[in-house]
């Protein structure tokens, strides 16, 4: 009997001191699991945004319409309102900018800034008819949120009702409506009820996708649009006018959005890795959990550094250029801090754990 718990105990401690963490022994995750990510990232998060991207477009546009036929304050509020919050479903998609939205070219002609005021207003001063193709044939810097954020806000962002004129409602009108447009298409791409969308591409990763070869690809994708937007907001939107001392680069000036859209775009990367955004779902932090909770832990304590970092520029972005320097030296910091854990980090782990 002896003998037999001394064989049981040494045959443990041989198997135990034989295992490897997983760390030192990278293992693909399960397909299942990853086929998971895949697609609740795709109908929690990206399409889910999308969808609330459209409807917001949708409202935006009929709050101009309604701004047209009674221009006063109030329609004037709740088309400013509108606006908002479709930028901030617009804002929170661009930590997943592939794709439709890319391959289409959609990006740029929905959100290209700053504003080209002297092209802006021979577009005004010409006798053009505001046609869905005259606005599709616009320079991108056009047409899009910025445009639509001037028109509405001013330069200093206190215009008046009375203001308007009727060839800027009349492009209110038609910049609001291509923009609907667009992003209904993007939408109806990511619809799961759409056999023929890139959805279909995405979530068959590895298994059929013409596009994903490999599940791996997938995930290299996401994780490159994570750093891609993390880059994008340190070292263009808040590091291009910073160093400049120019107001006039930042994204949106008018309504005073701008460090608002910084933080969403935060949100978007934070959105991608927890699977949520409306509803819950499975993530990439579902997969980097089962294997280092160190990491899952240390990209959420960054996530959330770069969101509290933004958080203390507490004037618009305009003027903490020159009030605020410290806030937003750390607020640079704390994003690319992020990024590099994403890139040096984050990147090697997917490549390690999924074929």
């Amino acid at each position: 009997m002896k003998k037999n718990i001394l064989f049981l105990f040494c045959t443990t401690v041989i198997f135990l001191s034989c295992r490897k963490h997983h760390d030192d022994d990278p293992q693909p995750a399960t397909s299942t699991l990853t086929a998971d990510v895949l697609s609740d990232l795709s109908d929690h998060v990206i399409g889910a945004t999308y969808n609330d991207l459209e409807a917001q477009a949708s409202v935006l546009y009929q709050d101009v319409l309604t701004l047209q036929a009674a221009t006063n304050e109030t329609n004037l509020s709740a088309c400013r309102q509108s606006w908002r919050e479709c930028r901030s479903a617009w804002e929170q998609s661009e930590g997943f900018l592939f794709g439709p939205v890319e391959s289409q070219n959609i990006d740029p002609r929905i959100d290209t800034w700053p504003v080209n005021f002297n092209d802006l207003d021979s577009v005004l001063s010409s006798s053009a008819v505001f046609t869905s193709g005259y606005i599709d044939s616009l320079d991108d810097a056009l047409k899009g949120f910025h445009p639509v954020e001037y028109l509405l806000f001013g330069v200093n962002g206190n215009k008046a009702a009375t203001d308007f004129t009727p060839r800027q409602l009349d492009l209110l009108t038609a910049l609001t409506e291509n923009l609907r447009s667009l992003t209904a298409s993007i939408a109806a791409q990511w619809n799961a009820a759409n056999p023929n969308g890139y959805r279909s591409q995405f979530v068959s990763a590895g298994s059929g996708s013409t596009v994903y070869t490999t599940q791996r690809s997938a995930f290299e994708e996401m994780v490159n649009a994570m750093s891609g937007i993390c880059d994008e907001v340190a070292n263009e939107k808040i590091d291009g006018p910073y160093v400049a001392q120019d107001p006039s680069l930042e994204e949106s000036p008018f309504a005073f959005n701008s460090t608002t859209d910084f933080t969403n775009n935060i949100k978007s990367v934070r959105n991608i890795y927890l699977g949520s955004y409306t509803s819950d779902g499975k993530g990439i932090e579902d997969l980097v959990r089962q294997y280092d909770l160190s990491l899952d832990g240390s990209i959420k304590q960054k996530i959330n550094a770069a969101l509290a970092a933004l958080g203390t520029v507490t004037v618009p972005f305009g003027q903490a250029i020159a009030q605020q320097p410290v806030q937003l030296q750390n607020s640079m910091s704390a994003i690319s801090d992020l990024q590099q854990t994403i890139d040096n980090q984050l990147m090697p782990f997917i490549q390690a754990h999924t074929n």
